[in-house]
């Protein structure tokens, strides 16, 4: 069953406030949404907000969300983007600089791949972050997020076919930024 056949009667049940079809779209989604706000922030503490008032403003405009031929994930990454573009701007005229928290390694693995995965982790993260912030955002929402080029487009409000441009130049930049960084 694909995973989104049933959503559109979550969706309508969710717009009349039936409690278990809201905490259904919460279950499926709330890990991703956190996920792709995670890789844009930088920070677990910040990430949790702002995946809380993500689905707390989806909550809100349930009512004016009509289905276009793509998920509902695909609107709640929308949302997602703007909240992430908001706390980007705040911080900037702040004049915060972003910090990257390495995560936690589990206890059982080996230290030296714990730390040689970590390295490799913010070699990456550094090379994510000399792309635009329109190509963070294609890579974000199709590798992390895993969302397809039509609910990337949808999200960014470009084109399929912008997105794929898109999409190649980022991966192209990030080669040669991980080339020469090596």
């Amino acid at each position: 069953m694909p995973p989104y056949q049933d959503e559109a009667t979550l969706v309508a049940r969710a717009k009349q406030f039936d409690r278990t079809a809201i905490e259904e779209l919460y279950r499926r989604y709330v890990q991703r949404i956190y996920r792709y706000v995670y890789y844009r922030v930088g920070d677990e503490a910040v990430a949790e907000d702002l995946t809380a008032e993500i689905f707390l403003r989806a909550l809100e405009g349930l009512e004016a969300y009509s289905y276009r031929g793509v998920p509902f994930v695909a609107w709640l990454y929308r949302i997602a983007q703007a909240r992430v573009v908001d706390y980007h701007r705040r911080r900037t005229r702040r004049g915060e600089d972003l910090q990257l928290h390495e995560a936690l390694a589990d206890a059982e693995q080996d230290v030296t791949v714990s730390a040689e995965r970590q390295e490799a982790y913010a070699d990456l993260y550094a090379a994510l972050q000399q792309l635009t912030p329109e190509q963070q955002q294609v890579i974000a929402l199709k590798f992390l997020a895993g969302l397809t080029n039509a609910e990337v487009a949808y999200v960014l409000g470009k084109t399929e076919g912008a997105v794929k441009a898109l999409q190649h130049r980022a991966l192209a930049s990030l080669q040669r930024i991980l080339e020469t960084s090596q």
